[in-house]
């Protein structure tokens, strides 16, 4: 079964999709006088065509994916097939899990340790992006139906905004709906993660469909576990393996 459904192709032909893709070029088009524009890329769907809106504005546009240690077979595969580079961690999530005992691991070196996850898997990487690339801009695919956090930055600060650590940052997706993105993958024949064939197989409704880490508390709340169990059942089993907490949780 496709993730895709003949309504994409029919939404795709809408004047106000049209105008939503139209609006989203122009963001970005904006976003490129400000200097050299850089994607952060996560291999879900929004992040793909995000991806795709920025390189037909600036096709040169450098992207990178931030390796937590603990994502899918086949989000290591979109990230070749797009020409995205690799961005790795000091120390990946699942060695803070094994250090820290964290989800049952049974060995670890320190109990309970705290990390600065964020700091470690985004924050410091994506410096090094901006610094290595000469950056100016970082483009997301973020959109505000996802979350309240995010509808709340999109109206306070718009798509885009400039950070505490002066960087810009564009979110041409802001104010797309889920219809909207796949509409987009539909009408450009992008290439997207398998993964969600197989959530669209089991009933997962769209805007529950998660693409990211394996292995994090929001995976935890979100049901991910569970779902890991259908998209890479050997992944699944490695996992529970070294964690046995999440069998707890995986359904």
């Amino acid at each position: 079964m496709s993730a895709l459904t003949p309504g994409d192709f029919v939404h795709a032909e809408l004047r106000q999709f049209e105008r939503r893709v139209a609006r989203s070029l122009d963001v970005i088009a904006d976003a490129a006088t400000r200097g050299r524009v850089g994607v952060s890329y996560s291999g879900g769907k929004d992040s793909t065509v995000m991806l795709d809106l920025v390189r037909r504005v600036v096709p040169d546009a450098p992207a990178v994916f931030f390796d937590s240690g603990t994502e899918l077979r086949s989000t290591r595969a979109l990230v070749e097939h797009y020409g995205v580079e690799t961005a790795h961690p000091r120390i990946s999530y699942r060695e803070m899990a094994r250090y820290s005992g964290w989800f049952g691991y049974p060995d670890p070196v320190d109990a309970g340790c705290p990390f600065r996850v964020k700091a470690i898997l985004v924050d410091e990487p994506s410096e090094a992006f901006v610094v290595r690339h000469r950056l100016s801009v970082i483009c997301m695919g973020l959109r505000a139906e996802e979350s309240r956090g995010r509808l709340e930055n999109a109206r306070i600060r718009g798509e885009i905004y400039r950070g505490s650590d002066r960087t810009w940052y564009c979110i041409p997706l802001a104010w797309w709906t889920v219809e909207d993105v796949w509409a987009y993958i539909a009408s450009r024949g992008l290439r997207y993660s398998p993964a969600y064939d197989v959530l669209s197989e089991k009933d997962i409704p769209r805007e529950a469909q998660r693409i990211g880490m394996l292995l994090d508390k929001q995976a935890e709340s979100l049901g991910s576990f569970a779902h890991l169990r259908w998209i890479e059942p050997d992944t699944w089993a490695a996992l529970a393996e070294e964690f046995p907490a999440i069998r707890q949780v995986s359904g």
